[in-house]
């Protein structure tokens, strides 16, 4: 199990602790890793934390919108991956 402190950016700075299971942590860092060989920079568990919400929330930014077609393609063959973040997300968020 993996504890997480994020800076949620909205109207008001809010600190939220997410809390993962480990194959949902797993999972973000195999995509971090994936993400970092396609972009040649190192990804943070954080920063790839913060790409997949605004994936979720389909965010304007412009770190999200250079990897949407990469990340719809990747989570495809992982839905059900994807379905648990959110979950887990929704869950800590209460």
């Amino acid at each position: 199990m993996q504890i997480f402190t994020l800076l949620i950016m909205s109207q008001k700075i809010k600190y939220m602790e997410i809390i993962l299971p480990d194959h949902i942590y797993e999972e973000i860092q195999s995509l971090q890793k994936e993400l970092s060989h396609k972009d040649g920079i190192v990804w943070s568990i954080s920063s790839t934390i913060d790409l997949l919400l605004r994936f979720c929330l389909h965010e304007d930014n412009v770190i999200y919108a250079k990897n949407a077609s990469f990340l719809r393609d990747y989570l495809d063959a992982k839905e059900s991956f994807l379905e648990d973040f959110i979950s887990r997300i929704f869950i800590s968020a209460h």
